[in-house]
């Protein structure tokens, strides 16, 4: 290396350094009266929950907050209390910069639209739109730089979520494909040669137990921040509280509850509830086997991979699951191939 390319080099790190140093910040909390920000233009934060617990209404509730000091009006659909509420948090993001990103098979945009109404962020429901792939999705993010560009002002945008982003070959237990899918997003939110204004929350399911993101620890590596909704009874309410886990952020313990989200019939991931085993005796096998089918496509995968996707994704209770699993084996719909499983044809 001779002298000006080590010069050359070293004003690259410095630039780059500059560059993150100059970040817009889209999340901040008030820590020792002054704001400090935590989610900054260019980073990718990871919501993690166990299934039914509302990751999607509180993706909701944190697009819908009000930038400033009063919390989120009452909803003539919610008795008694704000639906949501915050202390120490405010978003930075201009109203008509936030984004809600639902894969087409993860969830519906009436359901997504109920809960911005109810939460009091009608103005949301314009921007809560679908995406079929990865492609599609990395175009939307392209689209919402774009208009950051033109508005001078940061994006905050929620995409749901992170399993739909991985290759159909592929699992969320491979590190290396987890990377990829991370690094992927990361680029999605860094034009080249221009100034990053969009910062990313991914949302994605928790282990049993809630004990971290599910899948590969690179997910976890790759993220710039994680967010945990633990859910919480109170009286007759059940609240789902989205916590700071851990992160670039320097968060003071007693402000790490980002905000709490009232949602009410709340059934907890780790019951079995005899309404959720009703519910799901209800529904047809063949439609859970279709989907199941449509998730994993023709790669081999382990059962221990389909029963957390019938549990986790799916909201089966665990004997259900096997029940199903059991089933679709006798019926030679799911067929071995050493020490995987895969899905008949047809």
């Amino acid at each position: 290396m001779t002298l000006e390319e080590a010069r050359s080099f070293l004003r690259r790190l410095k630039s780059r350094r500059d560059k993150e140093e100059g970040a817009r910040p889209i999340l901040q909390v008030w820590q020792g009266g002054a704001l400090s920000g935590v989610l900054l233009a260019g980073e990718v934060a990871l919501l993690y929950g166990e299934a039914k617990v509302g990751k999607s209404r509180a993706a909701v509730a944190l697009l819908g907050w009000p930038d400033g000091e009063r919390a989120a009006p009452d909803s003539p659909n919610e008795d008694g209390g704000d639906a949501v509420r915050s202390r120490s948090w405010r978003v930075r993001a201009p109203l008509d910069l936030r984004f809600y990103l639902y894969h087409a098979t993860e969830t519906r945009y009436a359901h997504l639209r109920k809960y911005a109404q109810t939460l009091g962020a009608e103005g949301l429901t314009e921007h809560i739109l679908p995406f079929n792939d990865v492609r599609e999705l990395e175009r939307a993010l392209q689209a919402i730089q774009r208009l950051a560009e033109e508005k001078k002002a940061p994006a905050l945008v929620v995409v749901d979520s992170l399993i739909k982003l991985v290759p159909p070959q592929q699992s969320e237990n491979e590190a290396k494909a987890m990377d990829e899918v991370m690094a992927r997003l990361k680029r999605a939110i860094s034009p080249s040669g221009r100034e990053p204004l969009v910062g990313l929350v991914v949302i994605h399911h928790a282990t049993k137990g809630n004990s971290g993101p599910r899948g590969s620890g690179a997910i976890a590596a790759n993220a710039d921040h994680i967010f945990r909704l633990e859910p919480k009874r109170e009286g007759e309410e059940d609240w789902g509280l989205l916590l700071y886990e851990r992160g670039r952020g320097d968060v003071w313990r007693e402000v790490e509850e980002v905000l709490r989200v009232r949602v009410r019939g709340l059934r907890r991931a780790s019951s079995s509830s005899a309404k959720g085993v009703k519910r799901a005796s209800k529904r047809s096998r063949e439609s859970y086997i279709e989907r199941a089918r449509e998730r994993f496509g023709g790669r081999i995968f382990s059962e221990e991979e389909l029963f957390r996707y019938l549990t986790d994704e799916l909201g089966l209770p665990e004997s259900r699951a096997r029940g199903n699993i059991s089933l679709w084996k006798s019926r030679e719909k799911l067929l071995s191939q050493g020490e995987g499983l895969f899905f008949k044809k047809g």
